[in-house]
């Protein structure tokens, strides 16, 4: 929805970039259980030489990379950020751990401060405005990642057999990966669910408050994404904290109020750490 109310001439080059992203995280999160983690590293192998390739106007004579090469011709992408998203899937094929809070913002700039900064030639006046505005543009990135991770933990972990919560962050809430699979959680789950959301949180702000230094026709359109996505934090709050047994989503209609009005924080303060809910 918020892709939409960006420039039409930023859209298709967009949705370029989103194909070339579901590619990378297919192969992470579907293919690898179907083909194996050595055959997935392969092709993942392949894919940073098509990549290589593409970037440097020799692509390969597939739809993804010869449009991909000519959103590079055009915008001139950020060849750092791409490769990063591959290493983000390397990290997932090879079952990395994530045990400190520092793992945790490693994996998220990884896998979504790249995609940050990969959006960013489309958004900006010129080349110097990619440089300056990175930082905010991974913030918001890594924002969203969390609040990825946040709202897949049951999914991640059951049907994955991924946990993306920090082991330090486990063990200093009495947590164990075995509660997770139980009918109960801790009643600190919840808790520690939002140290993560806080994480996410601050990072939406120092991101939302340079929003202003983009040019004015962009900036309705990721203000309004930053918005639909932080407010996923809401819906898990809504839940009750059970982010195990089914997936928090934002309503069509409380995303379109979101364009007009951030009630993000007023709605926060009525859900804010309720008691969790009975998994069953």
């Amino acid at each position: 929805m918020a892709t939409r109310l960006l420039p039409r001439n930023v859209q298709m080059p967009i949705a370029i970039l989103y194909l070339f992203c579901r590619r990378v995280d297919s192969l992470a999160d579907n293919d690898v259980f179907e083909i194996g983690t050595d055959a997935a590293l392969e092709e993942l192998s392949s894919l940073r030489h098509k990549l290589t390739a593409t970037l440097e106007a020799r692509p390969p004579d597939e739809y993804l990379w010869r449009h991909l090469a000519h959103v590079h011709q055009q915008f001139n992408l950020v060849p750092e950020a791409l490769h990063e998203l591959l290493d983000g899937a390397e990290w997932d094929l090879k079952g990395r751990t994530v045990r400190t809070e520092a793992d945790l913002i490693h994996y998220a700039n990884l896998v979504g401060g790249s995609v940050g900064v990969m959006v960013l030639p489309f958004l900006v006046r010129d080349r110097a405005d990619v440089e300056r505005l990175e930082v905010p543009a991974r913030n918001m990135g890594i924002a969203m990642q969390l609040t990825n991770i946040l709202r897949d933990v049951g999914e991640d972990f059951n049907d994955l057999d991924r946990l993306y919560l920090p082991e330090q962050w486990l063990s200093e809430y009495g947590i164990a990966e075995s509660h997770l699979q139980q009918d109960d959680v801790p009643a600190s789950y919840p808790l520690l669910l939002e140290r993560l959301m806080r994480e996410a949180e601050n990072r939406y702000e120092a991101s939302i408050s340079q929003i202003d230094a983009l040019p004015f026709n962009v900036r309705m359109g990721i203000r309004s994404a930053a918005r639909m996505y932080r407010e996923i934090m809401n819906e898990v709050r809504r839940r009750r904290y059970d982010n195990l047994t089914g997936r928090a989503y934002v309503s069509f209609w409380r995303k379109a109020s979101l364009i007009v009005y951030d009630g993000y924080e007023r709605r926060k303060s009525k859900l804010h750490v309720r008691r969790p809910a009975r998994i069953e």
